[in-house]
């Protein structure tokens, strides 16, 4: 796998139903809800915004596993460490 774009990445909501998570030169993807009715817009909103926070955090979140588990070896034998930086890197089984 070739190496994700480098951080930070950054969480911009454009309108209620469309956010961005981009970096300082470049749209690393964007979010839209598609459908929403009165009754549950601001329902899908929150949800699109947790969701591009959680995107957007995700080069810091690899680079913390990976320098842990650097210090604290014993911390990749933890369930879903290893799993989720193997995710994060293109090499799960």
């Amino acid at each position: 796998m070739s190496a994700h774009t480098p951080g930070p990445w950054h969480y911009v909501a454009s309108s209620w139903s469309n956010a961005s998570v981009i970096t300082k030169n470049e749209c690393i993807c964007g979010l839209d809800i598609s459908y929403a009715d009165e009754k549950n817009q601001l329902s899908l909103e929150s949800v699109m915004a947790a969701n591009a926070r959680l995107i957007a955090a995700a080069p810091n979140l690899l680079e913390a596993l990976q320098y842990a588990v650097k210090q604290v070896p014993e911390l990749a034998t933890i369930p879903g460490i290893s799993a989720a930086i193997a995710e994060a890197t293109g090499n799960a089984a």
